[in-house]
Protein backbone atom coordinates (compact mmCIF):
# COMPACT_ATOMS: atom_id res chain seq x y z
CA UNK A 1 0.00 0.00 0.00
CA UNK A 2 2.99 2.44 0.82
CA UNK A 3 2.73 5.90 -0.80
CA UNK A 4 0.69 4.75 -3.75
CA UNK A 5 -2.28 7.83 -4.07
CA UNK A 6 -5.37 5.40 -4.71
CA UNK A 7 -7.67 8.54 -5.41
CA UNK A 8 -7.93 7.92 -9.31
CA UNK A 9 -9.17 4.60 -8.69
CA UNK A 10 -11.23 5.76 -5.68
CA UNK A 11 -12.71 8.56 -8.58
CA UNK A 12 -13.27 5.86 -11.34
CA UNK A 13 -15.17 3.70 -8.52
CA UNK A 14 -17.61 6.38 -7.89
CA UNK A 15 -17.82 7.60 -12.16
CA UNK A 16 -18.40 3.61 -12.45
CA UNK A 17 -21.09 3.63 -10.24
CA UNK A 18 -22.67 6.76 -11.27
CA UNK A 19 -22.97 5.60 -14.57
CA UNK A 20 -24.65 2.06 -13.57
CA UNK A 21 -26.93 3.36 -11.10
CA UNK A 22 -27.15 7.10 -11.25
CA UNK A 23 -27.02 9.23 -8.00
CA UNK A 24 -26.14 6.78 -5.22
CA UNK A 25 -27.25 7.80 -2.37
CA UNK A 26 -30.65 6.10 -2.56
CA UNK A 27 -29.00 2.85 -2.44
CA UNK A 28 -26.89 3.66 0.32
CA UNK A 29 -28.79 4.50 2.89
CA UNK A 30 -31.55 1.85 1.62
CA UNK A 31 -28.36 -0.24 2.73
CA UNK A 32 -27.72 1.80 5.91
CA UNK A 33 -31.25 2.15 6.39
CA UNK A 34 -32.11 -1.82 6.43
CA UNK A 35 -28.75 -2.91 8.04
CA UNK A 36 -29.84 -0.48 10.78
CA UNK A 37 -33.15 0.27 11.32
CA UNK A 38 -33.68 2.45 14.06
CA UNK A 39 -31.19 5.22 12.11
CA UNK A 40 -34.30 6.21 9.62
CA UNK A 41 -35.64 7.80 12.45
CA UNK A 42 -32.53 9.71 13.46
CA UNK A 43 -33.38 11.61 9.61
CA UNK A 44 -36.49 12.69 10.91
CA UNK A 45 -35.58 16.65 9.66
CA UNK A 46 -34.56 15.40 6.38
CA UNK A 47 -37.43 15.63 3.92
CA UNK A 48 -35.61 16.80 1.18
CA UNK A 49 -33.16 14.83 1.37
CA UNK A 50 -30.20 17.71 1.74
CA UNK A 51 -29.15 16.48 4.98
CA UNK A 52 -28.23 13.08 3.52
CA UNK A 53 -26.80 13.92 0.52
CA UNK A 54 -24.39 16.49 2.67
CA UNK A 55 -23.38 13.62 5.01
CA UNK A 56 -22.77 11.22 1.70
CA UNK A 57 -21.25 14.25 -0.02
CA UNK A 58 -18.47 14.95 2.90
CA UNK A 59 -17.80 11.24 3.23
CA UNK A 60 -17.06 10.54 0.09
CA UNK A 61 -14.21 13.91 0.75
CA UNK A 62 -12.99 12.08 3.28
CA UNK A 63 -12.64 8.73 1.52
CA UNK A 64 -10.71 10.64 -0.98
CA UNK A 65 -8.12 12.40 1.49
CA UNK A 66 -8.18 8.92 2.95
CA UNK A 67 -7.04 7.19 -0.25
CA UNK A 68 -4.68 9.86 -1.13
CA UNK A 69 -0.45 9.35 -0.22
CA UNK A 70 -0.30 11.55 2.48
CA UNK A 71 -2.33 9.74 4.52
CA UNK A 72 -0.42 6.93 6.08
CA UNK A 73 -1.46 4.46 8.55
CA UNK A 74 -2.05 5.32 11.71
CA UNK A 75 -4.00 6.74 14.22
CA UNK A 76 -6.37 10.08 13.50
CA UNK A 77 -3.26 12.42 14.24
CA UNK A 78 -1.63 11.19 11.35
CA UNK A 79 -4.39 10.84 8.74
CA UNK A 80 -4.51 14.62 7.90
CA UNK A 81 -7.56 15.99 6.65
CA UNK A 82 -9.79 13.28 5.90
CA UNK A 83 -8.72 11.42 9.63
CA UNK A 84 -9.09 14.35 11.58
CA UNK A 85 -12.66 14.97 9.85
CA UNK A 86 -13.87 10.94 10.72
CA UNK A 87 -12.04 11.36 14.14
CA UNK A 88 -14.45 14.60 14.93
CA UNK A 89 -17.42 13.58 12.85
CA UNK A 90 -17.37 10.03 15.43
CA UNK A 91 -17.27 12.36 18.50
CA UNK A 92 -19.97 14.64 17.08
CA UNK A 93 -22.26 11.39 16.53
CA UNK A 94 -21.68 9.90 19.75
CA UNK A 95 -23.10 13.43 20.92
CA UNK A 96 -26.27 12.68 18.68
CA UNK A 97 -26.82 9.65 20.32
CA UNK A 98 -25.42 7.02 17.26
CA UNK A 99 -23.67 4.15 18.37
CA UNK A 100 -19.70 4.13 17.42
CA UNK A 101 -19.99 0.88 15.80
CA UNK A 102 -23.17 2.20 13.65
CA UNK A 103 -21.52 5.01 12.64
CA UNK A 104 -18.40 2.89 11.42
CA UNK A 105 -20.69 0.98 9.38
CA UNK A 106 -20.94 3.74 6.96
CA UNK A 107 -18.28 3.76 5.21
CA UNK A 108 -17.79 0.36 3.94
CA UNK A 109 -21.91 0.54 3.31
CA UNK A 110 -20.69 3.24 0.75
CA UNK A 111 -17.66 1.27 -0.69
CA UNK A 112 -20.15 -2.50 -0.81
CA UNK A 113 -22.73 -0.11 -2.74
CA UNK A 114 -19.67 1.19 -5.14
CA UNK A 115 -18.51 -2.27 -5.69
CA UNK A 116 -22.11 -3.48 -6.67
CA UNK A 117 -23.05 -1.22 -8.52
CA UNK A 118 -19.55 -1.32 -10.58
CA UNK A 119 -20.44 -4.99 -11.09
CA UNK A 120 -17.63 -6.97 -13.63
CA UNK A 121 -16.45 -3.50 -14.37
CA UNK A 122 -15.15 -2.54 -10.51
CA UNK A 123 -11.31 -3.16 -11.18
CA UNK A 124 -8.64 -4.90 -8.84
CA UNK A 125 -7.46 -1.05 -8.54
CA UNK A 126 -10.96 -0.05 -7.27
CA UNK A 127 -11.02 -2.76 -4.88
CA UNK A 128 -7.59 -2.16 -3.18
CA UNK A 129 -8.17 1.62 -2.90
CA UNK A 130 -11.39 0.99 -1.05
CA UNK A 131 -9.52 -1.51 1.26
CA UNK A 132 -6.69 1.12 2.19
CA UNK A 133 -9.54 3.79 3.29
CA UNK A 134 -11.58 1.45 4.72
CA UNK A 135 -8.19 0.17 6.63
CA UNK A 136 -7.15 3.94 7.20
CA UNK A 137 -10.83 4.70 8.59
CA UNK A 138 -10.35 2.23 10.87
CA UNK A 139 -7.18 3.05 12.09
CA UNK A 140 -8.60 6.45 13.19
CA UNK A 141 -11.74 5.34 14.97
CA UNK A 142 -9.45 2.58 16.52
CA UNK A 143 -7.23 5.08 17.86
CA UNK A 144 -9.86 6.93 19.01
CA UNK A 145 -11.34 7.15 22.86
CA UNK A 146 -14.29 4.61 22.77
CA UNK A 147 -17.53 5.92 23.22
CA UNK A 148 -19.70 3.75 25.92
CA UNK A 149 -20.92 2.48 22.44
CA UNK A 150 -24.39 2.36 23.76
CA UNK A 151 -26.98 4.88 22.05
CA UNK A 152 -28.00 8.11 24.39
CA UNK A 153 -31.49 9.18 24.59
CA UNK A 154 -31.86 13.10 24.39
CA UNK A 155 -35.67 14.22 25.90
CA UNK A 156 -35.71 17.80 23.83
CA UNK A 157 -37.57 18.66 26.82
CA UNK A 158 -34.69 18.70 28.49
CA UNK A 159 -32.71 20.94 26.45
CA UNK A 160 -35.15 23.32 24.76
CA UNK A 161 -36.77 25.95 26.58
CA UNK A 162 -40.04 25.81 27.66
CA UNK A 163 -42.35 25.66 25.16
CA UNK A 164 -43.75 29.07 25.85
CA UNK A 165 -40.44 30.52 24.86
CA UNK A 166 -39.71 28.71 21.92
CA UNK A 167 -39.26 31.00 18.67
CA UNK A 168 -39.52 29.70 15.26
CA UNK A 169 -36.14 28.08 15.53
CA UNK A 170 -37.52 25.78 18.20
CA UNK A 171 -38.92 22.67 17.68
CA UNK A 172 -43.01 22.65 18.97
CA UNK A 173 -44.44 19.40 19.95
Amino acid sequence: MGMTDHRIALEASLALAVDRIGDPQPAIYARLFARHPAMEAEFWRDTSGRIRGEMLARSLEMALDLAAPHAPNGGWENQGWGGAFLATEAVTHDAYGINRAVFADFLPIIAAVMAEAGGDGFTPAMAAAWDVVLARAAAVLAALPGSSMAARVIDVEDVLPPVSQRGAFFPQR
